[in-house]
Protein backbone atom coordinates (compact mmCIF):
# COMPACT_ATOMS: atom_id res chain seq x y z
CA UNK A 1 0.00 0.00 0.00
CA UNK A 2 1.37 3.76 -0.93
CA UNK A 3 1.40 6.28 1.91
CA UNK A 4 -0.63 9.15 1.63
CA UNK A 5 0.02 11.07 4.82
CA UNK A 6 1.18 11.01 7.81
CA UNK A 7 -0.24 11.55 11.42
CA UNK A 8 2.50 12.26 13.72
CA UNK A 9 1.19 11.08 17.54
CA UNK A 10 2.68 13.17 19.98
CA UNK A 11 1.37 12.10 23.66
CA UNK A 12 2.10 15.20 25.90
CA UNK A 13 -0.35 14.07 28.92
CA UNK A 14 3.24 13.54 31.14
CA UNK A 15 1.26 10.89 33.00
CA UNK A 16 3.09 8.48 35.10
CA UNK A 17 3.84 5.31 32.62
CA UNK A 18 3.92 3.05 35.82
CA UNK A 19 0.30 3.65 36.80
CA UNK A 20 -1.53 4.96 33.71
CA UNK A 21 -1.23 3.64 29.98
CA UNK A 22 -2.18 5.98 27.12
CA UNK A 23 -3.81 3.92 24.59
CA UNK A 24 -4.79 3.84 20.53
CA UNK A 25 -6.77 1.37 18.44
CA UNK A 26 -7.44 2.49 14.58
CA UNK A 27 -9.47 1.21 11.58
CA UNK A 28 -10.31 2.29 7.89
CA UNK A 29 -13.24 1.19 6.59
CA UNK A 30 -12.64 -0.75 3.26
CA UNK A 31 -16.30 -2.58 1.74
CA UNK A 32 -18.30 -4.35 3.90
CA UNK A 33 -17.25 -5.54 6.87
CA UNK A 34 -13.83 -5.31 6.02
CA UNK A 35 -11.38 -3.07 7.49
CA UNK A 36 -8.03 -1.69 7.42
CA UNK A 37 -6.65 -2.28 11.58
CA UNK A 38 -3.97 -0.51 13.05
CA UNK A 39 -0.87 -2.05 13.90
CA UNK A 40 1.57 -0.84 16.87
CA UNK A 41 4.00 0.09 14.45
CA UNK A 42 1.71 2.66 13.00
CA UNK A 43 1.13 0.64 9.73
CA UNK A 44 -2.64 -1.07 8.73
CA UNK A 45 -2.75 -4.21 7.98
CA UNK A 46 -4.36 -5.21 4.58
CA UNK A 47 -8.21 -5.45 4.72
CA UNK A 48 -10.02 -8.43 6.34
CA UNK A 49 -13.43 -8.99 8.00
CA UNK A 50 -13.48 -7.42 11.70
CA UNK A 51 -15.47 -6.70 14.54
CA UNK A 52 -12.96 -4.90 17.07
CA UNK A 53 -9.47 -3.12 16.35
CA UNK A 54 -7.08 -4.00 19.05
CA UNK A 55 -6.01 -0.80 21.37
CA UNK A 56 -1.97 -0.46 21.25
CA UNK A 57 0.23 1.35 24.54
CA UNK A 58 1.46 4.35 22.93
CA UNK A 59 5.45 4.28 24.65
CA UNK A 60 6.84 6.83 22.46
CA UNK A 61 5.67 9.24 20.03
CA UNK A 62 4.06 6.87 17.25
CA UNK A 63 4.11 8.16 13.86
CA UNK A 64 1.01 6.64 12.23
CA UNK A 65 0.85 5.87 8.07
CA UNK A 66 -2.04 6.20 6.38
CA UNK A 67 -2.32 4.32 3.39
CA UNK A 68 -4.04 5.51 0.12
CA UNK A 69 -6.75 3.28 0.20
CA UNK A 70 -10.52 3.34 -1.60
CA UNK A 71 -12.38 3.77 1.91
CA UNK A 72 -16.34 3.74 2.88
CA UNK A 73 -14.70 7.03 4.87
CA UNK A 74 -15.73 4.94 8.69
CA UNK A 75 -11.86 6.01 9.53
CA UNK A 76 -10.70 6.67 13.47
CA UNK A 77 -8.38 6.55 16.32
CA UNK A 78 -9.60 6.11 19.52
CA UNK A 79 -7.69 7.15 22.23
CA UNK A 80 -8.31 6.11 25.72
CA UNK A 81 -6.51 6.25 29.00
CA UNK A 82 -6.39 3.30 31.72
CA UNK A 83 -4.52 2.17 35.10
CA UNK A 84 -1.60 0.16 33.98
CA UNK A 85 -2.84 -2.70 35.56
CA UNK A 86 -5.78 -2.73 33.44
CA UNK A 87 -6.13 -5.07 30.32
CA UNK A 88 -7.35 -3.25 27.44
CA UNK A 89 -10.87 -4.85 25.37
CA UNK A 90 -10.33 -4.46 21.96
CA UNK A 91 -12.77 -0.90 20.20
CA UNK A 92 -15.70 -2.79 18.74
CA UNK A 93 -16.63 -1.38 15.03
CA UNK A 94 -19.65 -0.07 16.42
CA UNK A 95 -18.36 1.74 18.85
CA UNK A 96 -19.16 2.66 22.55
CA UNK A 97 -22.75 3.07 24.58
CA UNK A 98 -23.38 6.84 25.75
CA UNK A 99 -21.03 8.04 27.41
CA UNK A 100 -18.94 7.82 29.96
CA UNK A 101 -20.84 4.62 31.55
CA UNK A 102 -23.27 1.70 30.34
CA UNK A 103 -26.57 3.30 30.41
CA UNK A 104 -29.37 0.52 32.18
CA UNK A 105 -30.77 -1.01 29.61
CA UNK A 106 -29.07 0.05 26.67
CA UNK A 107 -26.83 -3.13 25.46
CA UNK A 108 -23.10 -1.95 23.99
CA UNK A 109 -20.00 -1.91 24.85
CA UNK A 110 -18.72 0.62 27.87
CA UNK A 111 -15.19 2.75 27.46
CA UNK A 112 -12.08 1.33 29.64
CA UNK A 113 -11.53 5.10 30.61
CA UNK A 114 -11.85 8.06 29.14
CA UNK A 115 -11.74 8.52 26.00
CA UNK A 116 -11.89 10.43 22.58
CA UNK A 117 -12.26 10.32 18.91
CA UNK A 118 -9.67 11.45 15.89
CA UNK A 119 -11.62 10.83 12.48
CA UNK A 120 -9.57 11.10 9.23
CA UNK A 121 -9.45 10.70 5.58
CA UNK A 122 -8.05 9.02 4.04
CA UNK A 123 -7.71 12.48 1.94
CA UNK A 124 -11.07 13.55 3.88
CA UNK A 125 -11.63 16.42 6.20
CA UNK A 126 -9.62 15.43 9.24
CA UNK A 127 -11.99 15.77 12.32
CA UNK A 128 -11.78 16.09 16.47
CA UNK A 129 -15.41 14.41 16.85
CA UNK A 130 -15.06 14.04 20.62
CA UNK A 131 -17.15 16.80 21.77
CA UNK A 132 -19.93 14.62 21.18
CA UNK A 133 -18.69 14.06 24.48
CA UNK A 134 -15.09 15.44 26.09
CA UNK A 135 -12.49 12.49 27.28
CA UNK A 136 -8.99 13.72 26.34
CA UNK A 137 -7.30 17.16 25.33
CA UNK A 138 -6.76 15.84 21.64
CA UNK A 139 -5.89 18.76 18.74
CA UNK A 140 -3.81 18.33 15.86
CA UNK A 141 -2.61 20.86 13.25
CA UNK A 142 -1.69 20.86 9.75
CA UNK A 143 1.36 21.34 7.92
CA UNK A 144 1.26 24.20 6.07
CA UNK A 145 -2.29 25.51 8.06
CA UNK A 146 -1.61 27.73 10.55
CA UNK A 147 -5.09 26.64 12.48
CA UNK A 148 -4.59 24.85 15.97
CA UNK A 149 -7.88 22.32 15.20
CA UNK A 150 -9.18 21.03 19.12
CA UNK A 151 -7.94 21.88 22.70
CA UNK A 152 -4.47 24.25 22.21
CA UNK A 153 -1.83 21.99 22.79
CA UNK A 154 -0.82 23.91 26.21
CA UNK A 155 -4.22 23.67 28.05
CA UNK A 156 -3.98 20.92 30.79
CA UNK A 157 -7.52 17.84 30.85
CA UNK A 158 -7.63 19.34 34.85
CA UNK A 159 -8.08 23.50 33.81
CA UNK A 160 -10.98 22.45 31.52
CA UNK A 161 -12.56 20.82 34.36
CA UNK A 162 -11.68 24.30 36.60
CA UNK A 163 -13.08 26.02 33.72
CA UNK A 164 -16.08 24.19 33.13
CA UNK A 165 -17.14 24.54 36.54
CA UNK A 166 -16.89 28.33 36.49
CA UNK A 167 -18.66 28.37 33.19
CA UNK A 168 -21.54 27.39 34.38
CA UNK A 169 -21.75 29.18 37.69
CA UNK A 170 -21.39 32.49 35.50
CA UNK A 171 -24.00 31.68 32.46
CA UNK A 172 -27.28 32.61 32.85
CA UNK A 173 -28.47 29.09 31.73
CA UNK A 174 -25.57 27.25 33.38
CA UNK A 175 -27.34 25.87 36.36
CA UNK A 176 -29.12 23.28 34.25
CA UNK A 177 -25.88 22.37 32.95
CA UNK A 178 -23.24 21.71 35.90
CA UNK A 179 -24.43 17.68 36.13
CA UNK A 180 -22.60 17.19 32.83
CA UNK A 181 -19.47 17.42 34.63
CA UNK A 182 -19.12 13.83 35.59
CA UNK A 183 -16.82 11.92 38.29
CA UNK A 184 -17.30 8.35 38.36
CA UNK A 185 -17.31 6.81 41.70
CA UNK A 186 -14.73 4.26 40.84
CA UNK A 187 -17.03 0.72 41.05
CA UNK A 188 -18.59 -1.55 38.59
CA UNK A 189 -19.78 -0.42 35.65
CA UNK A 190 -17.93 2.83 35.45
CA UNK A 191 -14.53 4.36 34.12
CA UNK A 192 -11.81 4.65 36.94
CA UNK A 193 -10.48 8.52 37.72
CA UNK A 194 -6.63 8.77 35.76
CA UNK A 195 -4.88 10.60 38.58
CA UNK A 196 -8.09 11.60 40.33
CA UNK A 197 -9.46 13.32 37.56
CA UNK A 198 -13.30 13.54 36.11
CA UNK A 199 -14.64 10.90 34.26
CA UNK A 200 -16.04 13.20 31.35
CA UNK A 201 -17.73 16.26 30.36
CA UNK A 202 -20.54 14.15 28.67
CA UNK A 203 -23.00 15.85 26.38
CA UNK A 204 -26.67 16.58 27.02
CA UNK A 205 -27.49 14.01 24.40
CA UNK A 206 -25.59 11.54 25.78
CA UNK A 207 -27.10 12.50 29.54
CA UNK A 208 -30.24 12.34 27.88
CA UNK A 209 -29.73 8.83 26.58
CA UNK A 210 -28.89 8.15 30.21
CA UNK A 211 -30.78 10.22 32.43
CA UNK A 212 -34.30 10.49 30.15
CA UNK A 213 -35.81 13.11 32.72
CA UNK A 214 -31.91 14.82 33.79
CA UNK A 215 -33.29 18.10 36.14
CA UNK A 216 -33.34 21.23 33.69
CA UNK A 217 -32.06 19.38 30.51
CA UNK A 218 -35.13 17.32 29.43
CA UNK A 219 -37.85 19.61 29.00
CA UNK A 220 -35.18 22.75 28.55
CA UNK A 221 -36.37 23.78 25.09
CA UNK A 222 -40.37 24.10 25.55
CA UNK A 223 -41.23 27.44 25.58
CA UNK A 224 -39.06 27.71 22.63
CA UNK A 225 -40.78 25.07 20.93
CA UNK A 226 -44.00 25.88 22.02
CA UNK A 227 -43.18 29.42 20.32
CA UNK A 228 -41.49 28.43 17.16
CA UNK A 229 -44.10 25.95 15.98
CA UNK A 230 -47.40 28.36 17.32
CA UNK A 231 -50.35 28.55 14.12
CA UNK A 232 -49.58 30.85 11.81
CA UNK A 233 -45.80 31.19 12.06
CA UNK A 234 -43.83 31.70 8.62
CA UNK A 235 -40.51 30.93 7.25
CA UNK A 236 -38.38 31.68 4.69
CA UNK A 237 -34.38 30.61 3.91
CA UNK A 238 -31.86 29.10 1.33
CA UNK A 239 -30.76 25.77 2.01
CA UNK A 240 -27.42 24.91 0.79
CA UNK A 241 -27.56 21.04 0.76
CA UNK A 242 -29.22 18.20 -0.59
CA UNK A 243 -32.15 20.09 -2.56
CA UNK A 244 -30.36 23.51 -2.96
CA UNK A 245 -32.54 26.63 -3.18
CA UNK A 246 -35.43 28.94 -1.36
CA UNK A 247 -37.89 27.60 0.39
CA UNK A 248 -40.76 29.26 2.38
CA UNK A 249 -43.82 28.30 3.98
CA UNK A 250 -46.19 28.16 7.68
CA UNK A 251 -47.25 26.33 10.44
CA UNK A 252 -50.52 25.10 11.42
CA UNK A 253 -49.98 24.29 14.94
CA UNK A 254 -48.34 20.80 14.28
CA UNK A 255 -45.92 20.92 11.95
CA UNK A 256 -44.42 23.45 9.18
CA UNK A 257 -45.05 22.41 5.23
CA UNK A 258 -42.31 24.23 3.41
CA UNK A 259 -42.16 24.56 -0.45
CA UNK A 260 -38.92 24.50 -2.52
CA UNK A 261 -37.57 24.46 -5.86
CA UNK A 262 -39.50 22.62 -8.31
CA UNK A 263 -42.47 22.50 -5.86
CA UNK A 264 -40.93 20.33 -3.23
CA UNK A 265 -42.59 20.35 -0.29
CA UNK A 266 -41.55 19.18 3.20
CA UNK A 267 -42.82 18.50 6.57
CA UNK A 268 -41.51 19.36 9.47
CA UNK A 269 -43.03 17.64 13.12
CA UNK A 270 -43.20 19.49 16.03
CA UNK A 271 -42.70 16.26 17.63
CA UNK A 272 -39.15 15.86 15.94
CA UNK A 273 -38.10 18.69 18.56
CA UNK A 274 -40.27 17.86 21.87
CA UNK A 275 -38.93 17.24 25.32
CA UNK A 276 -35.36 16.37 25.09
CA UNK A 277 -35.13 15.74 21.34
CA UNK A 278 -33.87 19.44 21.25
CA UNK A 279 -30.50 17.89 22.33
CA UNK A 280 -30.68 14.45 19.91
CA UNK A 281 -30.95 15.37 16.16
CA UNK A 282 -32.61 12.34 14.86
CA UNK A 283 -34.00 12.02 11.22
CA UNK A 284 -36.98 9.51 10.64
CA UNK A 285 -36.25 6.94 7.89
CA UNK A 286 -37.06 7.62 4.72
CA UNK A 287 -40.52 6.87 4.12
CA UNK A 288 -42.36 4.88 1.60
CA UNK A 289 -42.25 6.60 -1.77
CA UNK A 290 -40.48 9.42 -0.61
CA UNK A 291 -36.97 9.87 -3.10
CA UNK A 292 -33.92 9.86 -1.29
CA UNK A 293 -33.05 13.40 -2.47
CA UNK A 294 -36.48 14.55 -0.77
CA UNK A 295 -35.54 12.89 1.94
CA UNK A 296 -31.82 14.02 2.65
CA UNK A 297 -33.80 17.66 1.89
CA UNK A 298 -35.87 17.00 5.07
CA UNK A 299 -32.63 15.85 6.80
CA UNK A 300 -30.84 19.14 5.81
CA UNK A 301 -34.26 21.19 6.75
CA UNK A 302 -34.22 19.67 10.30
CA UNK A 303 -30.64 20.33 10.97
CA UNK A 304 -30.37 23.83 10.21
CA UNK A 305 -33.55 24.01 12.72
CA UNK A 306 -31.51 22.06 15.37
CA UNK A 307 -28.34 24.14 14.60
CA UNK A 308 -30.29 27.17 15.26
CA UNK A 309 -32.14 26.31 18.21
CA UNK A 310 -28.82 25.25 19.75
CA UNK A 311 -27.16 28.39 19.17
CA UNK A 312 -29.82 30.64 20.13
CA UNK A 313 -31.14 32.06 16.93
CA UNK A 314 -34.27 29.43 15.96
CA UNK A 315 -36.74 32.62 16.50
CA UNK A 316 -34.86 34.66 15.02
CA UNK A 317 -36.08 33.17 11.97
CA UNK A 318 -39.80 33.00 12.46
CA UNK A 319 -42.23 35.80 11.22
CA UNK A 320 -46.18 35.66 13.37
CA UNK A 321 -48.83 35.16 10.44
CA UNK A 322 -50.57 37.83 8.91
CA UNK A 323 -46.90 39.60 8.22
CA UNK A 324 -44.58 39.99 5.25
CA UNK A 325 -41.56 37.96 5.02
CA UNK A 326 -38.84 38.16 2.95
CA UNK A 327 -37.12 35.17 1.14
CA UNK A 328 -34.26 35.10 3.06
CA UNK A 329 -35.33 36.22 6.59
CA UNK A 330 -34.80 33.24 8.32
CA UNK A 331 -31.77 32.49 6.64
CA UNK A 332 -30.22 36.21 7.64
CA UNK A 333 -31.27 35.23 11.31
CA UNK A 334 -29.91 32.02 11.50
CA UNK A 335 -26.16 33.19 10.56
CA UNK A 336 -26.34 36.53 12.26
CA UNK A 337 -23.43 35.63 14.46
CA UNK A 338 -23.60 38.04 16.41
CA UNK A 339 -26.35 36.36 18.18
CA UNK A 340 -25.28 32.96 18.48
CA UNK A 341 -25.08 31.19 22.17
CA UNK A 342 -26.29 35.15 23.45
CA UNK A 343 -29.90 35.62 25.53
CA UNK A 344 -30.74 38.51 23.44
CA UNK A 345 -34.63 39.32 23.22
CA UNK A 346 -35.42 37.16 20.42
CA UNK A 347 -36.96 38.93 17.13
CA UNK A 348 -40.26 36.69 17.57
CA UNK A 349 -41.63 37.85 20.81
CA UNK A 350 -38.90 39.73 22.63
CA UNK A 351 -38.04 37.26 25.09
CA UNK A 352 -34.64 36.08 26.05
CA UNK A 353 -33.20 33.79 23.98
CA UNK A 354 -32.26 30.23 25.31
CA UNK A 355 -29.35 28.10 23.67
CA UNK A 356 -26.64 25.12 24.32
CA UNK A 357 -24.44 26.19 27.47
CA UNK A 358 -22.44 23.33 26.41
CA UNK A 359 -22.22 24.28 22.56
CA UNK A 360 -21.01 27.57 24.37
CA UNK A 361 -18.93 26.13 26.79
CA UNK A 362 -16.57 25.05 23.95
CA UNK A 363 -16.97 28.19 21.87
CA UNK A 364 -16.15 30.68 24.32
CA UNK A 365 -14.71 29.00 27.83
CA UNK A 366 -10.73 30.25 28.64
CA UNK A 367 -7.73 29.03 30.40
CA UNK A 368 -5.51 31.61 30.79
CA UNK A 369 -7.36 34.43 29.13
CA UNK A 370 -7.05 32.42 25.90
CA UNK A 371 -10.39 30.10 24.46
CA UNK A 372 -9.83 26.23 25.66
CA UNK A 373 -10.17 25.38 21.77
CA UNK A 374 -7.99 27.11 18.66
CA UNK A 375 -9.55 30.22 17.41
CA UNK A 376 -10.65 30.27 13.54
CA UNK A 377 -8.88 32.85 11.32
CA UNK A 378 -11.86 35.43 12.13
CA UNK A 379 -11.28 34.95 15.82
CA UNK A 380 -14.55 34.26 16.55
CA UNK A 381 -15.35 30.98 17.29
CA UNK A 382 -13.37 28.17 18.70
CA UNK A 383 -12.51 25.03 16.26
CA UNK A 384 -14.48 23.21 18.69
CA UNK A 385 -17.39 20.93 17.33
CA UNK A 386 -17.97 18.53 14.03
CA UNK A 387 -21.35 17.07 14.62
CA UNK A 388 -24.84 18.60 13.44
CA UNK A 389 -25.72 20.30 16.58
CA UNK A 390 -22.93 23.10 15.60
CA UNK A 391 -21.87 22.50 12.03
CA UNK A 392 -21.12 25.30 9.99
CA UNK A 393 -24.34 26.57 8.66
CA UNK A 394 -25.82 24.42 5.89
CA UNK A 395 -28.55 27.87 5.07
CA UNK A 396 -27.40 31.16 2.54
CA UNK A 397 -27.55 34.68 3.35
CA UNK A 398 -27.57 37.17 0.65
CA UNK A 399 -28.05 40.37 2.80
CA UNK A 400 -25.47 39.63 5.34
CA UNK A 401 -23.00 38.73 2.13
CA UNK A 402 -22.98 35.50 3.36
CA UNK A 403 -22.69 32.89 0.33
CA UNK A 404 -25.62 30.77 -0.55
CA UNK A 405 -23.53 27.87 -1.62
CA UNK A 406 -20.60 28.21 1.16
CA UNK A 407 -19.59 28.94 4.79
CA UNK A 408 -16.96 31.70 4.41
CA UNK A 409 -13.43 29.74 5.89
CA UNK A 410 -12.63 32.00 8.22
CA UNK A 411 -16.07 31.47 10.50
CA UNK A 412 -15.30 27.70 10.45
CA UNK A 413 -17.35 26.44 13.89
CA UNK A 414 -16.51 22.79 14.07
CA UNK A 415 -12.87 20.84 14.78
CA UNK A 416 -11.98 20.00 10.64
CA UNK A 417 -10.74 21.91 8.05
CA UNK A 418 -12.97 23.20 5.01
CA UNK A 419 -10.67 21.78 2.75
CA UNK A 420 -9.19 18.21 2.59
CA UNK A 421 -5.42 17.27 4.24
CA UNK A 422 -4.36 15.56 1.07
CA UNK A 423 -0.80 14.65 1.79
CA UNK A 424 0.19 17.08 4.34
CA UNK A 425 1.90 15.74 7.45
CA UNK A 426 -0.72 16.13 10.41
CA UNK A 427 0.24 16.41 14.51
CA UNK A 428 -2.12 14.85 16.78
CA UNK A 429 -1.22 16.09 20.52
CA UNK A 430 -2.49 14.39 23.50
CA UNK A 431 -2.21 17.37 25.70
CA UNK A 432 -1.25 17.33 29.39
CA UNK A 433 -3.18 16.04 32.06
CA UNK A 434 -2.39 18.18 34.99
CA UNK A 435 -1.82 21.99 35.27
CA UNK A 436 2.24 22.17 35.49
Amino acid sequence: MTILNEIKVLDLSNLDPNKYTVWVAGFIGATGSNFYILQSDGSFAAPAAATAAPFHGITSDLTINVPNVTNTGNNRLVFTVTPATTQNIAYPMNGYTAYPFQPPGIPGTCPPGPYDIFEFGPNAQYDVSAVDSFGLNLSFQVAGDLQTYGVRPSVARAQICSAFNSFTQTDPYGPAFTQLLYSSPGSTGYPPLIDGQFSAIVSPKDWLAIHKDALGLAYYWGDTVNAFFMDGNQLAFFLNGATVGHYAGSCDGGRYTLTGPDGLTVHIPKADFLGNQGFLQAVRPRNPGETRAHHRTFGQIEAALFQAFSRGVALDGVVKGGNPITPDYSSNAWTNTANWFTNHPNAYNGKPSVYDVYARFFHFGTVGGQTIYGRNSSGKFAMAYGFSLDENPNVGSTTLKIPTNSWPNGMNVPSKPLQTVGSQTVTLTIGPWGAS
